[in-house]
């Protein structure tokens, strides 16, 4: 075993155990030295002290079998007193005496749903006579079209139960319909006539905006009776979720209902029992990852919305039957069960098939791992790779475009193979080249799967246009391949390269070289003589907007491309396609910097003669290393101090016309981690722990505490209302985050045959260590911080090897009691050899087996 001691307080003392250790500073020459080996069972939990890595499983969300059960109930109706719907003019005129004041009011159809509306004239109103249980207090659920202007008052004679107004959360970017939304108000007894009923009034403010459009109303209440023909009852309504059973009984003018929790977002088909015991009961089961957007309607999953009918519906036989739905709902944490027509009917063995990264036998047993003494952190990595998981579907089970009217579907093929990495687990349900960026990785490091991620990348490159360039995306027929989102070319580059760097297939990386190569020489004839990526026509579209132009963030994804396939051509040995492409990347780069910089802002523009400078281009060109040194701390300073919010940085600080989405992208926001952490100072490992905490973090609060966001807006509500997807690839980047960059294991080579490790510790974490699976078998590594010390271990397999960057190793450095490294100079004559210092860090190459270091 070699110890190499510091003679001052905080120098390192290093441990290392293997069959040969070479300790090298920098670019420095190495110093050799025999060690001895740790017997087999060795751990980095063992040798740091800490908890064993398999106690992280408590964080772990996949179901342990593909058949889950809800988990609770969160409401019910109990006893219906009455149910009046806009779309019903019988239920409204006839049954519910409708009143309307002013001019305006009418039956719409808004989000796909019929909706009364009280009109946009100041205080113009509609009401409701409504038929309560006799006795006690009613409780109302109104279900309404979501807007961010609608501004009315619900009234009962003239006492005013409930204010609805504008606020943060009704926001959808883009001009997105929010969807339908719901809430709750008391009537108190004291305002209910003798026979039970009550006159419930919408009334427009003198600014009413949109108005009121409501869906509509329900009267419960927990004693007393309906009166026929009004309302129905629900009994026992945890029956049905667990050995028991659920009745739900419906009059003409009623929809009872029971809201199911399944405490988690999931996917897949739902079955059910049931026993009709009078009438026709139609029964309808209604979706939402959220309770804010759990109505009848369900939530958004298809494009357009409103068009395709959401919420599924059956009309069971008499008698007993076994409800089997064929249609798959990906991604949802609620589920309603409700009475769409009059009936009687019993509900058991409510159940779920759960459909999410359908090839994989055993959906907890990750072969990757991470364990910190942060609470947050844990729940977040796991939250990102249960997400890749939700997210990981079926190829034949993607989601038709565009929308049709008529039940919805998710059945169309949209991929190769038997899997693929979507965007997300209730929408797109597609193949999206950026995306996966961010999530293949994520499935890499977790599940350990590369099938899906794999079949994701090879669905591009075996259909690439004539000209050479790869698809951004697929939409299933007849529109097909798309050349549109053109920056999505350059982000299969990148994924094509990081698989290899991941598994190591060669034969993946000798089959799709081609393509690559083809892809870049499409490339070539989209850049001008200015060295800039012009994208227009055709290709334009972003991530998540449609600019065109030679923009500084499409150039640095461009540029990042250009490494990357550099890199691949040098495994390929093509010595002349690395030389070009090293070229074009420092081309590329430099013209950026020279056209797209703003001196005076201290941060990248959008795009020549915008006065607007983006999060995207200003962390993109941090991350493809255009952006360095003193400029690139200037331009994450900008975006920090000018873009921040308390939930994260937003795309922009000026519209200017430039068509970016002044939301909080989490795809946006993990290049921003990956730039702060580029920085190397503890300042920018600090910044990028704020910036997980701050966007990633708020997603596991309220009711979606397991899965992470495609978009956040500024108030920390869904970016696309209820069309928003809550379980989403792009959105996983913390995991990628604190293996690669807290706990700081990457790859150096393919298959991890060479790798680092980097450790950035920050943000008041004490303690890391985690596993990462590699063909050769499992990587072990972690680290820990106590008062002036820091120790870090490695296990790595056999046929691999791997150096270690040790964070603010400086001074003198003793190695079998020589001092070889004494106030910044190698000390000459020693007989152990050289050793430097580069910058603030020791780097130790060429290390084997398992390593212990310890800095004091």
């Amino acid at each position: 075993m070699l110890r190499i001691r510091a003679r001052r307080p905080s120098r390192p003392v290093l441990t290392a155990v293997g069959a040969v250790a070479v300790i090298l500073i920098g670019s420095i020459a190495a110093t050799t030295v025999a060690t001895h080996r740790m017997p087999a069972t060795v751990t980095v939990a063992g040798i740091l002290g800490l908890p064993p890595i398999s106690s992280a499983q408590a964080y772990n969300l996949a179901p342990a079998t593909r058949t889950i059960r809800p988990v609770t109930v969160t409401d019910s109706t109990g006893l219906l007193a009455d149910y009046v719907s806009a779309s019903s003019l019988i239920s409204e005129q006839s049954a519910h005496g409708l009143r309307t004041v002013g001019s305006g009011s009418s039956v719409a159809t808004v989000d796909g749903t019929a909706v009364r509306r009280s009109g946009t004239s100041p205080d113009a109103s509609f009401s409701y006579l409504l038929h309560g249980s006799g006795k006690g207090a009613q409780t109302v659920r109104v279900e309404e079209a979501g807007s961010a202007s609608s501004s009315y008052d619900v009234l009962v004679g003239t006492t005013t139960l409930h204010q609805r107004r504008p606020t943060a959360a009704d926001y959808a970017f883009g001009g997105r319909a929010i969807g339908m939304v719901h809430y709750a108000l008391t009537v108190p007894a004291a305002a209910i006539a003798a026979d039970g009923t009550y006159r419930l009034t919408f009334r427009n403010t003198a600014t009413p905006g949109d108005g009121a459009q409501i869906a509509g109303v329900w009267d419960s209440a927990a004693t007393g009776a309906a009166q026929a023909p009004f309302g129905g009852s629900v009994t026992n309504p945890k029956g049905a979720s667990g050995t028991g059973t659920t009745v739900l009984k419906s009059d003409i003018f009623g929809a009872p209902y029971v809201i199911y929790d399944f405490g988690k977002d999931v996917a897949g088909t739902v079955s059910l029992d049931v026993d009709n015991r009078a009438g026709s009961p139609k029964i309808g089961v209604a979706f939402s990852e959220s309770i804010q957007f759990l109505t009848t309607q369900s939530d958004f999953s298809q494009d357009p919305s409103g068009v395709a009918t959401e919420t599924h519906f059956f009309q069971p036989a008499a008698g007993r039957s076994t409800i089997n739905d064929s249609v798959i709902r990906g991604g949802f944490r609620y589920l309603m069960l409700y009475l769409a027509a009059p009936g009687e009917l019993s509900v058991s063995n409510l159940a779920l098939h759960f459909t999410g990264d359908p090839d994989n036998p055993d959906l907890r047993n990750y072969k990757g791992a991470f364990f910190s003494s942060d609470t947050t952190l844990n729940k977040l990595w796991y939250s990102g790779a249960y997400t890749t998981q939700l997210s990981t579907i079926a190829s034949n089970t993607g989601r038709p475009y565009p929308a049709q009217p008529g039940p919805v579907a998710n059945d169309v093929t949209v991929a190769k193979g038997t899997s693929f990495l979507s965007d997300g687990a209730k929408r797109d349900r597609l193949d999206w080249g950026g995306d996966n960026g961010i999530s293949g990785p994520v499935a890499l490091l977790t599940t350990g799967r590369g099938e899906a991620v794999q079949n994701s990348i090879e669905w591009f490159g075996d259909h690439p246009f004539p000209n050479g360039q790869i698809p951004g995306v697929y939409l299933p027929a007849p529109a097909g391949f798309q050349s549109a989102w053109g920056e999505y070319a350059a982000w299969w580059v990148h994924n094509y390269w990081t698989y290899y760097l991941y598994t190591g297939d060669r034969a993946f990386l000798d089959s799709y070289y081609s393509a690559m190569k083809g892809n870049l020489a499409w490339f070539a004839t989209q850049v001008g003589a200015d060295h800039l990526w012009d994208v227009s026509g055709a290709t334009s579209g972003h991530w998540g907007y449609g600019q065109s132009g030679k923009e500084t963030y499409d150039n640095a994804v461009y540029t990042m491309a250009l490494r990357d396939a550099a890199a691949a051509a040098a495994v390929e040995e093509d010595t002349s396609a690395a030389s070009s492409y090293t070229t074009r990347a420092t081309q590329t780069a430099a013209a950026v910097n020279a056209t797209l910089w703003d001196d005076t802002a201290g941060a990248y523009l959008v795009l020549p003669g915008s006065t607007a400078h983006p999060l995207d281009g200003n962390t993109m060109a941090v991350v493809a290393g255009i952006a360095t040194g003193d400029r690139a701390t200037r331009a994450l300073a900008f975006v920090h101090k000018t873009l921040g919010t308390p939930l994260g940085e937003l795309n922009v600080d000026s519209t200017d016309n430039n068509n970016v989405s002044n939301v909080i992208s989490p795809f946006v926001s993990y290049q921003e981690l990956l730039a702060d952490s580029a920085l190397g100072t503890a300042a920018g490992d600090t910044q990028a722990m704020s910036d997980l905490r701050r966007t990633w973090a708020h997603m596991l609060t309220g009711d979606t505490t397991s899965t992470l966001w495609e978009t956040v807006s500024p108030s920390g509500g869904l970016g696309l209302g209820s069309y928003t997807s809550m379980a989403h690839g792009w959105g996983t980047g913390p995991t990628a985050y604190l293996t690669n960059q807290l706990l700081g294991v990457t790859p150096t080579s393919g298959g991890f045959a060479s790798f680092q490790v980097a450790p950035r510790p920050a943000g008041g974490v004490t303690w890391a260590q985690g596993t990462v699976p590699t063909p050769r078998g499992p990587i072990g590594a972690g680290w820990r911080q106590h008062g002036q010390s820091f120790q870090i271990a490695v296990t790595a397999p056999a046929g691999s090897s791997y150096r270690i960057v040790l964070p603010d190793g400086t001074g003198t450095v003793v190695v079998g009691g020589a001092t070889v490294f004494e106030a910044g100079h190698a000390v000459t004559g020693s007989s152990s050899g050289t050793v430097r210092r580069s910058g603030g860090d020791l780097v130790l190459e060429g290390l084997h087996g398992t390593t212990d270091i310890t800095t004091s």
